[in-house]
């Protein structure tokens, strides 16, 4: 399990954690299930009611699916960032997923949190 983070450095604070495919909103008892991360799509809610919103590929975030897809952020060394290129910011952490998919998630589920 790992635990996605708001802010960066000192003043981040945990506001979900990632655990074998799914996306929890808050920790430890008080959490939440609210989506799921499976081979490079995001979806919002679980089991047979969720819906996918978005894609990781390559360290980039992108709302939508298929052919209609945006990039909205970046996940690079255990951070999130809003924006991709050179205008960026950090706006989470994530440090426990190897192909930043969790972060990913994060990023489009947890969306009023992170910003």
């Amino acid at each position: 399990m790992g635990t996605i983070y708001r802010g960066t450095g000192w003043s981040s604070s945990a506001v979900g954690e990632y655990k074998d495919g799914t996306i929890y909103r808050g920790t430890g008892w008080s959490s939440s299930a609210i989506g799921e991360y499976k081979n490079g799509t995001i979806y919002r809610g679980t089991g047979w009611s969720s819906t996918a919103v978005g894609e990781y590929k390559g360290g980039t975030i992108y709302r939508g699916t298929g052919w209609s897809t945006s990039a909205v952020g970046e996940y690079k060394n255990g951070t999130i960032y809003r924006g991709t290129g050179w205008s960026t910011t950090a706006i989470g952490e994530y440090k426990d997923d190897v192909d930043g998919g969790a972060a990913a998630a994060a990023f489009l589920l947890l969306a009023a949190e992170l910003t």
